[in-house]
């Protein structure tokens, strides 16, 4: 019976918490550092083809996701202006 004991402890045991994916922990600085490194290898060429093709995906989904995340930051940009009776009022960002 302690085999039982054993197993349901280890059955009703928690779960553990989700890991994050390397693109879920990856902050904008690190992606960009990390294009900024991609580019420079690529612009060196030494690299052979396979390897440069494996950093050009990387590179992509690198520009994806830093354009994603300057995406989401604009949309959360507010910005103060006066309006011609005189008031301050908020309004959303807009890019020209």
């Amino acid at each position: 019976m302690p085999d039982t004991e054993t197993k349901m402890s280890a059955d009703t045991k928690p779960a553990e918490p989700k890991k994050k994916t390397k693109k879920e922990e990856r902050s904008f600085e690190e992606a960009l550092s990390r294009l900024t490194d991609i580019v420079t290898a690529l612009e060196d060429g030494s690299a052979p083809l396979d390897r440069s093709l494996a950093l050009y995906e990387e590179g992509i989904a690198l520009v994806r996701f830093c354009t994603e995340t300057l995406d989401r930051a604009e949309k959360q940009i507010k910005v103060l202006a006066r309006t011609e009776d005189g008031t301050i009022a908020e309004r959303d960002f807009q890019t020209e």
